[in-house]
């Protein structure tokens, strides 16, 4: 099995954690690719050009990180990431939530790399608005959390994920859309979520236990 991915020892990647937490990290061979390097070898393993990527033991490739995360979780004998049981839904849109913060954190930073007159403002925006109404939803679901410490699922690892990306490419005070940007916390107003967020990350497979590729 090989793993294409971006790697940054700051991030939670949640297809690492998924690996750790099935046990079969030390079966997986990494490469480092980065998508918007002129020299990009990622099409080879992904026609959408994005990471991360995956080479099954057959050949066959994997591409979209909940996918590999499924995937991988099927390994999973013990305490499987992705519930079958009635808590099933509540954890996947929690999924959805987390890995949405990802996705705007990164659509933000894409536009931003544009001269700033020629921003697309009201995209980045709309972007803005999904980042601060999931991390209210989220606030709302981390509430329960505490009371059920021992569960474990696909929810929190993307919840974990996006808030760590987030804190590493914090596009709401690098780019100051609205007043008040450049003092922007996360955690401010969001008791719950930040002090479930400072205990999971003790966690062994959010610890950033691989040696990354260089």
């Amino acid at each position: 099995m090989k793993l294409v991915f971006t790697p940054n020892p700051q991030y939670i990647h949640k297809v690492l954690v998924v690996a750790h937490e099935a046990g079969v990290l030390d079966k997986i061979e990494f490469e480092r690719q980065v998508p918007f390097d002129q020299d990009t070898g990622i099409w080879r393993y992904n026609p959408l050009g994005k990471v991360p990527a995956f080479v099954m033991d057959d050949g066959e490739p994997l591409y979209g990180g909940l996918v590999i995360c499924e995937y991988l979780d099927s390994f999973n004998k013990t305490a499987p990431l992705f519930p079958r049981d009635e808590s099933r839904w509540r954890a996947l849109r929690q999924m959805v939530t987390g890995d949405g913060i990802f996705d705007a954190t990164t659509l933000i930073r894409i536009e931003s790399w544009r001269p700033k007159e020629d921003w697309h403002r009201d995209a980045m925006l709309r972007e803005r608005r999904k980042i601060m109404g999931a991390l209210d939803r989220l606030e709302l679901d981390a509430k329960g959390w505490a009371a059920n410490a021992d569960i474990f699922h696909m929810g929190h690892v993307c919840t974990a994920g996006g808030l760590s990306y987030l804190e590493l490419r914090n596009p709401i005070t690098e780019c100051g859309l609205e007043p008040g940007d450049a003092d922007w916390e996360w955690r401010e107003g969001r008791p719950a979520l930040a002090e479930w967020f400072a205990e999971i990350v003790k966690r062994p497979s959010l610890a950033h236990v691989v040696d990354l590729p260089k």
